[in-house]
């Protein structure tokens, strides 16, 4: 994966984990985050996952996070896109912004689609 990509998945990690405690409401994403923020990505997970399947954007992101980077020990790239997908149809901007770059630049396992990149770019500015 080109460092380009790592980059742009550790400031969208960093933004959501620093950005969205305060937007979340509930114990079980703060726990999620002090977790994420010590390292301990498999906690996180386990905190994340149920609010994620809940409908949380912001916990769905952050589930596309780990696995897209496999820091909870687990790689999927397609599942990743997948929780992106779902957040960002829940309106996370950092979503719809990975989903375009990942349709304009064809990155993330995602076929190069200038309507998709253009529907999500969209969507964002929204």
């Amino acid at each position: 994966m080109p460092k380009r990509i790592l980059n742009a998945l550790y400031l969208g990690a960093a933004l959501t984990l620093a950005g969205t405690a305060q937007a979340v409401e509930g114990q079980d994403f703060d726990q999620g985050l002090l977790a994420a923020e010590r390292g301990d990505y498999r906690h996180a997970l386990q905190y994340w996952a149920p609010l994620a399947l809940a409908g949380d954007a912001a916990a769905q992101f952050n589930l596309g996070l780990l696995l897209h980077s496999g820091a909870a020990g687990r790689w999927d790239e397609r599942a990743a896109i997948e929780w992106y997908q779902r957040a960002a149809e829940n309106g996370h901007p950092l979503a719809q912004a990975y989903l375009a770059a990942g349709y304009r630049e064809g990155w993330f396992g995602l076929p190069r689609n200038e309507e998709q990149a253009r529907y999500w770019e969209q969507r964002l500015a929204h």
